[in-house]
């Protein structure tokens, strides 16, 4: 594999990392806890894009995404699930925070859940690896391998995104002060996943 095939995969990876999506907003929330909430949280949307390159490395994914019936069952809990976080960090906006240090140790194991989740049920993270990764594979050599390897460069340059991505995040709370970041943050991620959640609820094989 050479840098004529990683270097276009990885600028396509990169395009795909920083549009936002599902995933931002996931983290947005979490981060306007802690960095460790943050980190945390991509650690569990990073988990469930290895859950989807081994599916793709093996074809499940592709025979999953084949059927119609199974794709919208994927489907319809993703934007269930979406949905269910959004209306969470909405009503999280309109209560009382515990410290965000004390929250961040208790809700770890819960923060990782429930990243994990969001991005297992995405369909759109199944179809990178099942849609796009493949392009970049050469018929030549046996498949399994290569997208290992492009799926490992592919989490690899998320964790350095949301390295980035939750310490801007902590840049946005320290400059609007506290109480009032957490809120800002905790209200347009909500409102942004109910939107994704519906738009993903209604979207097309192709759309999605």
């Amino acid at each position: 594999m050479d840098t004529g095939t990683l270097l276009p995969f990885l600028a396509i990876a990169a395009l795909a990392y920083v549009t936002p999506g599902p995933d931002w907003f996931v983290v947005m929330r979490h981060a306007a806890t802690s960095r460790r909430a943050g980190w945390v949280a991509a650690l569990g949307i990073q988990s469930g894009l290895l859950v989807h390159m081994t599916a793709a490395a093996v074809g499940v994914a592709a025979l999953l995404l084949a059927s119609a019936e199974a794709f919208t069952v994927l489907k319809i809990a993703g934007a269930a699930y979406l949905v269910y976080l959004g209306v969470r960090s909405l009503k999280d906006s309109f209560g009382s925070h515990a410290p965000a240090d004390e929250e961040a140790e208790i809700t770890a194991g819960r923060v990782w859940r429930q990243s994990f989740t969001s991005n297992l049920l995405n369909p759109k993270a199944a179809l990178f690896f099942v849609a796009i990764l493949p392009q970049f594979v050469s018929s030549d050599a046996p498949v399994a391998p290569q997208v290992l390897v492009l799926g490992l460069l592919d989490i690899a340059l998320g964790i350095a995104w949301w390295l980035v991505f939750v310490l801007g995040v902590r840049a946005v709370r320290s400059a609007l002060g506290g109480r009032r970041s957490r809120v800002v943050i905790d209200r347009v991620a909500g409102t942004a996943l109910i939107g994704l959640g519906g738009v993903l609820a209604v979207s097309g094989r192709r759309a999605a």
